[in-house]
């Protein structure tokens, strides 16, 4: 779902940028404080959308983890937590163009954390695990209808919204079922004490995260299989949209010059979870130091 750098008009990179930017610096001001968690839950999310996996068609999937950010961290952390993730991805791995951004972070880091945070909230009541696929599913599905609107009003496409959005929403709400399996089976996992004001760092967690890591090889291998191809870039390939890279970023597609592509992958994915889990410190750090 990262669009790439071409597919938006400069109307559309300047409009989803000051919208972006209006609701993380919103978010900033809102969380209050941030626990030990936040760090942890936003480098877990960045290794866990490094695990692509085929799907039938010829074309591969990750999980985003909009909404799961939300419910463990609450939205407004949350949406930090995602926007840290997507800049660290633009910038380093060049992961989504550097002009979509600003969509990037409205789609998956806004629309995907609050949309996925409000139904969680709504249908909690019927069952922790029903609200949190329903969040998971809803979440990603809105997010990919916003991206398809947004390619669908730039100008430097041909084909209007009544073709790009209902390509990215049928798409994205059938691996949505993903999205909202996984989101259930995590929280599964770590409840109850995301229910309580727990925020140390489990053992838990850090096995989790090593563990995604040393197998993201074996995802990259299966990946491979079907070229890489995720859903957005399927949906462009049918729809006739070019990607214009301005930025390579430092690691192009985690990948580290003269090296095994494999073995790239394994240091990307520790390098990006460092980074992340790096900066998450850092905003903790000011964060409850601006509020002590």
């Amino acid at each position: 779902m990262h669009i790439p750098d071409g597919y938006l008009d400069i109307y559309l990179v300047l409009t989803m940028y000051l919208l972006s930017a209006t609701v993380v610096a919103l978010s900033i001001f809102r969380t209050k404080t941030l626990s030990q968690k936040f760090g942890i839950v936003a480098a877990a999310i960045f290794v866990a959308q490094m695990l692509n996996w085929p799907i039938p068609g010829g074309t591969s999937a990750h999980f985003v983890g909009g909404s799961l950010a939300a419910i463990l961290l609450g939205p407004y952390a949350g949406c930090v937590a995602m926007s840290v993730v997507l800049i660290v991805q633009c910038l380093v791995f060049n992961d989504g163009g550097i002009t979509a951004l600003g969509a990037n972070i409205w789609n998956m880091a806004v629309v995907n954390v609050f949309v996925g945070y409000f139904v969680y909230k709504s249908f909690e009541k019927y069952g922790k695990e029903l609200a949190a696929f329903l969040a998971g599913w809803l979440g990603i599905t809105l997010a990919a209808i916003f991206a398809g609107l947004e390619i669908g009003l730039s100008a430097n496409f041909i084909y209007g919204v009544f073709i790009t959005v209902p390509i990215m929403a049928v798409w994205h709400a059938a691996l949505g079922v993903i999205e909202g399996i996984i989101t259930a089976a995590v929280l599964r996992a770590v409840y109850p004490s995301i229910s309580t004001e727990v925020s140390k760092i489990s053992k838990k967690s850090l096995l989790a995260i090593i563990l995604m890591i040393l197998v993201s090889p074996i995802f990259a291998y299966s990946a491979e299989l079907v070229g890489y191809t995720e859903p957005l870039e399927k949906a462009a390939e049918n729809l006739g949209l070019e990607e214009n890279p301005l930025y390579s970023g430092v690691l192009p597609d985690y990948v580290v010059p003269n090296l095994d592509p494999y073995l790239s992958v394994l240091i990307s994915a520790t390098l990006g979870t460092f980074i992340v889990f790096g900066l998450g410190y850092i905003l903790n750090a000011r964060t409850n130091r601006k509020n002590a």
